[in-house]
């Protein structure tokens, strides 16, 4: 009993420093409050937007403002490029400069912008999440010029553009990789991402004449998109 009174009197000495220890153990760790993102893409065609053109490829990148106490609500901000078409061809640089080539190369871009939210299913290392933007993207058809035997180009004109509603839903994962102040998650997903009726250039679109005048043959058509990503994110 003696023995049995001594345990429970240092045990009730020791238990705030216990107690503060462990506080500040769990008051220590860093709070996620944000995330910052970049990931490759492959933008699959879907509907009719796949009559049209083949798969494309880009990148995308991404801040996400967690907003709730318990860092699994946010906002998040979205911004993507697809590339779905490019085309390469050499011409003379003019018929009074014989043996000088270009290459013309021709690409057709999305550019997209979105805001909405996130919602993280779990806390910890594994974070799967849902997220979903509303926003517009821009339909756009370049072509530059350099020479054959350069790596910049010289020239560069925009073919054609077009602005329309751009609006995506989606999910994926988070999977910790590093701790620290600033811990590294891998990213994985996919999202539909759609638009409104499109107007735009795809290969082939552009043609010119004996005369030297371009024409240009847009396609109108709607343009939705299943996109896989996979990257990174940092929380800070």
């Amino acid at each position: 009993m003696k023995h049995a009174g001594l345990v429970l009197a240092v045990l009730l000495a020791t238990a705030p420093a216990l107690a503060a220890q462990n506080y500040r153990e769990v008051t220590d760790r860093p709070r996620l409050k944000n995330f910052a993102g970049l990931n490759l893409q492959v933008a699959v065609p879907q509907g009719e937007f796949k009559q049209f053109v083949g798969t494309g490829f880009g990148a995308s990148g991404n801040v996400t403002f967690m907003l709730d106490r318990s860092r699994q609500a946010g906002l998040r901000l979205y911004l993507s490029w697809i590339e779905y078409g490019r085309t390469t061809e050499t011409v003379p640089l003019s018929p009074t400069l014989p043996g000088l080539f270009v290459d013309l190369t021709t690409s057709n871009d999305i550019f997209t912008f979105g805001v909405g939210p996130e919602f993280h299913l779990t806390r910890g290392e594994f974070r799967p999440y849902v997220t979903g933007f509303v926003g517009f993207s821009v339909f756009t058809t370049s072509t530059s010029a350099r020479g054959t035997s350069n790596v910049s180009s010289f020239a560069e004109s925009e073919n054609f553009n077009d602005f329309t509603l751009g609006y995506a839903a989606g999910g994926g994962f988070l999977y910790q990789v590093s701790h620290g102040s600033s811990p590294v998650f891998l990213d994985a997903g996919l999202r539909f991402q759609g638009h409104g009726t499109t107007r735009y250039l795809r290969e082939g679109s552009i043609q010119t004449t004996p005369g030297g005048s371009v024409i240009v043959n847009p396609v109108e058509s709607k343009t939705d998109l299943l996109v896989i990503h996979a990257g990174a994110q940092v929380a800070f």
